[in-house]
């Protein structure tokens, strides 16, 4: 007789045929998983076998037509995403712990391979986590997500045009505030922050996007204001923070009637205002009118904009990327700096380039950053130097064509076939909507000698997607992996299998935020063949550029 937690519900939506049912069988057979489940190339279940009724409340049947993320917790489902979208290249997925979509957030070890033979399918299985080491595994069931990775949810959630609310919710004065806690009580007080905010809309993702700043990703039209009281009298409860004053602001993930791409930017541009200056920030670009409003203020700030461009109001600074196993200078990276004007449309680097974006100007800000690289190329012969050049300009023929032009006037000023001393570096700022248009872009400029490179690998899902699309030389790991990768055997995990599937697709790795020689010598142990960050070198001018 089998025990409660495997009694088996077996659903299929058509007869399997016997070679299949027999591989099932073998399946299940030979793990510990409580779960079975089979889909489809594009995710939908197809097969489900096992304790879903013990796990998951209901009979596998039910989950027959639906996408085999809908069984991963909210909070981990970018990471499955992720590691969903590279099984084309590997093949697998390695166990990775998760938690599942159960009223309790199991934490479950989730593993899957790809079966080619005709039809092919994606086979899961869904255990529980063995006794020993659970470091994969982040504590309680509203743990504060990653601020990149929490944005990047909340466009997806919109994209697809789900039912949501982002909640943006400040305690102001917090740094002060918290000066009068002990380390322990801080610790407490997150976690009781972090349940309040992860229970908004009755269950939620959140991020604390800023010190004493909190996006909330909640189902439905969440109530955000019950969530600041929610959370106000949770300050009152302690002497130290009692007299904290929380505010709070509900947006709609609904467009208002904007295309999937303005809505899009106007969240991100919204979301990177509260980041940076709190509740009053993203009140004043008009968050309290929705993603229309935000767009529609913005655009009368844009004329600013685009006179800070024309009038290159703003500078490059060069940081080294090396190479891990001689320190030799491999390239620099130009990293856009403006410059501080009164009454400027934004004053940090990530608002001028999501403003940007968010009134249709990045083009003009990708050509003018361009500009400015090249002149500095030719100033400073020896150096090679990489670009940020958003999705939106990469998949604009225009821009392409512009592009290639100045390279082939250049020619022998950039080495080799033109762009010898020149690179891409492809921004998942903004999320690119035509794929083919890109993949040329990127074909013609490598054929024109100019490398491209996949930047901020790994902070969202579709980066797998861009290097299954497009042909690139690098990927860049986003520097969050490289921070945790030293404390976490699951992220160490993780940048080894970004590591191995950037090499099955012919690219090299560099790895940035590196701080310290231990860093440093993790990363290259587990593969990456350049590093980036303060370790090398702070951005600066190039060798022999005058000020």
């Amino acid at each position: 007789m089998q025990p409660e937690g495997r009694r088996m519900t077996v659903t299929t939506a058509s007869a399997p045929a016997a070679r299949a049912a027999r591989d099932r069988f073998l399946a299940f057979a030979f793990t510990a998983a409580d779960v079975l489940v089979e889909a489809g190339t594009d995710g939908i279940i197809t097969f489900a076998a096992g304790a879903f009724r013990v796990r998951f409340g209901d009979d596998g049947a039910r989950f027959v037509g639906r996408h085999i993320a809908s069984l991963i917790a909210p909070g981990d489902q970018t990471t499955f995403t992720m590691a969903l979208s590279a099984m084309p290249l590997r093949g697998r997925i390695a166990p990775l712990t998760l938690r599942t979509s159960d009223a309790a957030q199991t934490a479950s070890v989730v593993a899957a391979m790809l079966v080619p033979d005709p039809p092919a399918r994606l086979c899961f299985t869904i255990g529980p986590v063995p006794a020993a080491g659970t470091d994969a595994v982040a504590e309680g069931p509203a743990r504060l997500q990653d601020p990149v990775r929490f944005r990047r949810e909340a466009e997806a959630v919109l994209r697809a045009g789900g039912a949501a609310t982002v909640g943006l919710v400040e305690v102001k004065g917090w740094q002060a505030l918290r000066e009068g806690l002990s380390p322990d009580a801080q610790r407490r007080l997150r976690e009781g922050i972090g349940e309040v905010l992860g229970g908004a809309g009755g269950q939620a993702l959140a991020s604390e996007v800023a010190d004493g700043r909190y996006g909330v990703l909640a189902q439905g039209r969440a109530d955000i204001e019950a969530t600041v009281r929610q959370l106000s009298a949770l300050m009152r409860g302690n002497p130290a923070t009692r007299q904290a004053r929380v505010e709070g602001t509900g947006l709609p993930l609904d467009g208002g009637g904007l295309a999937s791409p303005q809505a899009a930017r106007a969240l991100r541009y919204v979301l990177s205002r509260f980041t940076q200056a709190g509740t009053a920030a993203a009140a004043a670009v008009g968050a309290n009118g929705g993603l229309a409003g935000i767009l529609a203020q913005a655009s009368l700030r844009a004329r600013a904009m685009r006179e800070a461009i024309a009038a290159r109001r703003f500078r490059l600074a060069f940081q080294p990327v090396v190479g891990l196993a001689d320190r030799a200078v491999h390239h620099y990276e130009a990293l856009l700096r403006p410059v501080m004007t009164p009454g400027g449309p934004a004053q940090t680097t990530q608002d001028f380039v999501t403003f940007a974006e968010a009134v249709g100007l990045s083009g003009e800000l990708d050509w003018a950053v361009l500009e400015l690289a090249l002149g500095a190329l030719q100033a400073a012969p020896l150096a090679r130097v990489a670009v940020n050049i958003s999705g939106l300009s990469m998949q604009s023929a225009a821009f392409r064509d512009r592009v290639l032009a100045r390279i082939t006037a250049l020619g022998d000023q950039l080495g080799a076939n033109g762009g010898g001393r020149l690179l891409i570096e492809l921004t998942e700022t903004a999320e690119i909507d035509d794929m083919a248009g890109a993949a040329e872009s990127i074909a013609r400029l490598r054929a024109a000698g100019v490398p491209v490179c996949l930047d901020d690998f790994g902070a969202g899902a579709a980066a797998f997607r861009y290097l299954r699309a497009f042909q690139v030389d690098y990927v860049k790991i986003d520097g969050a992996y490289v921070r945790a990768a030293a404390a976490s055997a699951r992220e160490r995990g993780f940048v080894s299998a970004m590591v191995e599937l950037a090499g099955s697709a012919g690219a090299e790795v560099i790895a940035e935020m590196i701080e310290t020689p231990e860093q440093a010598d993790l990363m290259r142990t587990l593969g990456v063949q350049y590093g980036q960050g303060w370790l090398f070198g702070k951005p600066g001018l190039l060798p022999g550029q005058r000020r």
